[in-house]
């Protein structure tokens, strides 16, 4: 224990004397910011004693007004450099009314006003930038309608082949459009009498009639859309009169919404289909002569044919 008592002393008298200086360098630091803050209140009482404050923002007042003269004298297309310029005057503009109502208020410092003067620097050299910018693009730009000028009798060319070629490929799209339609073949309509056992024969006479029958076969078509097609016949008396029943809707062909006395309903695979569709008459008696019978399909009256009654 006896040994380590001079280690211990020696290690207070370091500590005590770390200390001291610490307090030393503390109380000179404060020593210096005070005289540091009286010299500078007393050279911003002896510049706005000897107006150099009104003096030094008139200064940059002009630099400032003669920078946004600067700025709003560089124009360019360019929407982002534009963008950013008009950033940059907004700056200078806000930095003119600080300095408007500083005049008013008396409020600003010499410090301040040096702040304020490098501020302005800065912003010249931003504009002096934001001009080389400028004028690089302008310089691209004429540079880009030079060569646009030589390739005019090309494009020009060009534009005439492309002309050809979106012609051919808009007749290209409807012979296309048009061949994806349905088709059919073989169409043919009559009047059939329904016999007490269910079955049906041909009739011709109109007392006789009990419904209407089209059969015809859709076409293959490998470019049509596969799935349920509906195909509508429209059955049109002597006189000119659609027939219809409770099971007639009508269908948009073209511009007009056109009654259809029957529809069925069918899942076309892209393969030849034979289809039949029955239309009763119900209870009206039926006129003698030529009866007219259309189917339509899609949109589009895909055929027709007519038959007789007496």
């Amino acid at each position: 224990m006896k040994n380590k008592t001079p280690l211990l002393v020696t290690a207070l008298i370091i500590v005590s004397l770390i200390a001291a200086f610490l307090g030393w360098e503390l109380n000179a630091s404060k020593k210096m910011n005070a005289s540091y803050e009286e010299e500078i209140t007393g050279l911003n009482e002896m510049m706005a004693g000897n107006g150099l404050n009104a003096i030094m923002e008139d200064d940059i007042a002009v630099s400032l007004s003669n920078l946004l003269d600067d700025y709003n004298a560089v124009n360019t297309n360019n929407t982002e450099l534009q963008d950013s310029i008009n950033v940059q005057k907004q700056k200078v503009q806000l930095l003119l009314s600080e300095l408007e109502s500083s005049e008013k208020s008396k409020k600003y410092t010499a410090r301040q006003l040096y702040k304020m003067r490098k501020e302005a620097e800065t912003l010249r050299k931003v504009m002096k930038n934001y001009v080389h910018k400028v004028d690089s693009l302008n310089t691209l730009n004429k540079e880009l309608q030079a060569t646009i000028k030589v390739k005019d009798e090309t494009i020009t060319t060009v534009s005439g082949e492309r002309d050809v070629l979106k012609e051919k490929t808009e007749n290209l799209s409807k012979t296309v459009e048009k061949g994806s339609k349905l088709q059919i073949l073989n169409l043919k309509a009559e009047a059939i009498r329904v016999r007490n056992s269910g079955s049906f024969t041909e009739t011709s006479r109109a007392r006789r009639a009990d419904q209407f029958k089209s059969c015809f076969s859709i076409v293959a078509n490998t470019i049509a859309s596969p799935g349920d097609k509906t195909f509508y016949m429209r059955v049109i008396s002597p006189e000119g009169n659609v027939m219809t029943n409770t099971k007639s809707t009508k269908v948009q062909i073209g511009d007009e919404m056109i009654e259809m006395s029957i529809g069925r309903t069918v899942d076309y695979q892209n393969k030849v289909v034979d289809l039949c569709i029955f239309f009763e008459k119900g209870e009206v008696d039926l006129p003698k002569g030529d009866y007219k019978v259309e189917i339509y399909s899609e949109g589009t009256k895909v055929g027709s044919t007519t038959f007789g009654l007496r």
